[in-house]
């Protein structure tokens, strides 16, 4: 009788905790989690939060916004397939965190949604994404994945993904060896100007 296959066992799920702090920091401020595992905030602040997540084009809800009591805590399971979202830090409506923190379960990833029309060329809200690394995986973004045919031009400065973003549509990771921190890039259509562009946030793992 042959022997039973030796099928390789999936992770098992862990808890992640992220730290808030009295002015508001998310430690750490990215993290990349597996499908199943526990997310949890430890609230340091001084004050009752709320922790608001932002929706993110395509990809299933990481969690609903969740109330974290001063010295408590409150988390959720993450879903069951690859996901991606950024949250901020609220006290009664009011944001606390100047720029936002970042979520990623699996492959996520996050996207950045372009305007369509002659309005592609705006200021486009800032996106965190995870840095991670070899063993957790990179963070993942996707900008432009609803521009279909708009022969649309983005350029960093510093491009940190793998590779470079440099047209819409795809999803790329963070380059092995990038640093955590803000990329400025601009976007462009033919016979224009650079517009404004917007600001991708690598945020450290």
């Amino acid at each position: 009788m042959a022997a039973a296959p030796n099928y390789p066992m999936p992770d098992p799920a862990v808890t992640r905790t992220i730290k808030i702090d009295s002015a508001y920091n998310a430690t750490p401020p990215g993290i990349i989690v597996n499908p199943g595992d526990t997310v949890m905030f430890q609230n340091n602040s001084g004050a009752d939060i709320t922790v608001q997540f932002q929706p993110n084009y395509t990809s299933p809800a990481v969690s609903s916004n969740l109330s974290v009591p001063n010295g408590g805590e409150a988390g959720f399971i993450a879903p069951s397939t690859d996901a991606a979202a950024n949250y901020n830090i609220y006290i009664g409506g009011v944001q606390q965190n100047s720029n936002p923190y970042v979520i990623q379960v699996g492959a996520g990833p996050m996207f950045v949604v372009f305007p369509v029309g002659p309005a592609t060329q705006c200021n486009y809200p800032t996106v965190a994404v995870p840095l991670g690394n070899a063993a957790a995986g990179m963070g993942e973004l996707n900008m432009g994945p609803n521009l279909t045919s708009a022969n649309l031009t983005i350029s960093f400065g510093t491009n940190p993904f793998n590779p470079p973003i440099t047209a819409p549509g795809g999803t790329h990771s963070v380059a092995p060896g990038a640093s955590a921190g803000s990329y400025v890039y601009t976007s462009l259509l033919p016979a224009d100007s650079p517009g404004p562009g917007g600001t991708v946030i690598i945020r450290s793992t």
